[in-house]
């Protein structure tokens, strides 16, 4: 198996809209770091794969078209070998195009990313060095937690749930250069939103901070790339005294949240890994997520003429798309190595898709993955539609979506994952 990496900064101007959060009324006054890409090329005779990981709230349904074309033809790779995911910070610039109500696109911002991203695939794919692979898994636990805190079986706000579902396992895929052992890169996931700043200042969050400890503790060049788990309804332990409420995130929680993840991610590849037999391939499914109704255009029309400022912005958003009862939704499958396998999913996915794709092969390396090719919208499991929140309903708007998914969502991505991994 052979390497490449490609790396690149797209940190925005000041004054750019920041993406993740409806407060927001302008756009950013500082850096507090830098936002980064990772590509990753793995090339195994003729066979190739490409991961790219970027601090961005998402991948876009138009930028993952975008890619998934350039690369195929300009490098003849097919679009089940590309898998584009993200950190998810909420605190840098917008580029999903359905996500206009919490962070406004500016295109010349986008055009900036593609082309960066772009230059990261293509230095990555000329850089080729032989590999070997390792694994390991280890624990970060008290920085995540559930944010579905429920009262007499209802959701009774988005607030801290310390016996809620989450999952803090810590896993590290490991490339070492087949000269001298040096480590090459290590992909490390975790499962936690990166939500954890919500001021007016770009930051990675708390990947970022990891990404760096790792780089910083393994040295020699190593890179480090950030893999998000499906973190839908996880997010930083950050509370008020009593553990009730949530409260604003400060740099210290990134930095101690980011350390203590990078610590264990180093610690993990020094005292947990094991050898991997690298094999790549890939297989990629798309399933119809289906909306339970849909307004009319009379209705649509009404908001616009009569609502509040965010009804009318969103009943023009409905009115400027096909009307449609489903949502394309991808699962994607990409092995590393006959004991690694990524399984990448387009939208918010709650936690507990995540440990179903754990259990479907529990001896082996996998890496369930939310934010990845596209992102359509939050996945809640059939059961939260009982609770409410959030997740489940209150989302909806702000992906342009009509209303609520139908509960039937969680049977259709449960049989595509299947699907996906008998293929």
């Amino acid at each position: 198996m052979k390497l490449g990496i490609g790396k690149a900064v797209i940190t925005p101007a000041i004054g750019t809209p920041l993406a993740g959060f409806g407060h927001r009324t302008h756009g950013c006054e500082g850096v507090l770091d830098d936002l980064e890409i990772r590509a990753l090329w793995f090339q195994d005779g003729e066979s190739a794969a490409c991961i790219v990981t970027a601090d961005l709230i998402g991948f876009g349904s138009h930028m993952t078209s975008y890619f998934r074309n350039l690369v195929q033809n300009k490098y003849g790779l097919p679009k089940d070998r590309l898998l584009l995911t993200v950190s998810h910070t909420h605190s840098g610039p917008q580029v999903v195009e359905c996500l206009s109500l919490t962070g406004v696109m500016v295109p010349e911002v986008r055009d900036m990313v593609c082309k960066r991203i772009e230059t990261a695939i293509e230095e990555a794919h000329a850089n080729l060095h032989q590999i070997t692979m390792r694994a390991g898994k280890g624990l970060c636990e008290g920085y995540a937690i559930n944010r579905r805190r429920k009262v007499n079986g209802k959701i009774e706000a988005m607030a801290p749930d310390p016996d809620g579902v989450r999952d803090d396992q810590v896993t590290v895929i490991t490339c070492r250069s087949a000269e001298d052992d040096s480590i090459v890169a290590a992909l490390f996931h975790f499962t936690c939103h990166a939500s954890t700043m919500g001021d007016y200042n770009v930051t990675a969050d708390y990947p970022g901070v990891a990404r760096r400890q790792v780089e910083k503790l393994l040295g020699n060049g190593a890179t480090a790339a950030f893999l998000p788990g499906c973190f839908g309804d996880v997010r930083p332990n950050c509370v008020l005294i009593g553990g009730r409420y949530f409260r604003g995130g400060v740099p210290m929680d990134i930095t101690l949240f980011g350390e203590a993840l990078g610590n264990e991610v180093v610690r993990v590849i020094n005292e947990e890994s094991k050898p991997l037999v690298p094999q790549l391939s890939a297989n990629l499914v798309t399933v119809d997520l289906p909306i339970s109704k849909h307004p009319t255009r009379e209705e649509l029309e009404t908001l616009v003429n009569t609502g509040t400022e965010f009804e009318k912005a969103w009943a023009e958003g409905i009115l400027s798309e096909p009307f449609s009862l489903t949502r394309a939704f991808d699962i994607q499958r990409l092995d590393l190595a006959k004991e690694a396998t990524l399984v990448a999913l387009s939208g918010e996915v709650c936690v507990e898709y995540g440990h179903f794709i754990k259990s479907l092969r529990p001896d082996a390396f996998m890496l369930p993955l939310g934010y990845s090719n596209s992102l359509v919208g939050y996945i809640p499991t059939a059961a939260m539609y009982a609770e409410g929140g959030y997740e489940p309903e209150e989302s909806c708007p702000y992906f342009n979506l009509p209303a609520p998914f139908a509960p039937e969502l969680e049977q259709v991505i449960r049989t595509g994952i299947l699907q996906v991994m008998k293929d």
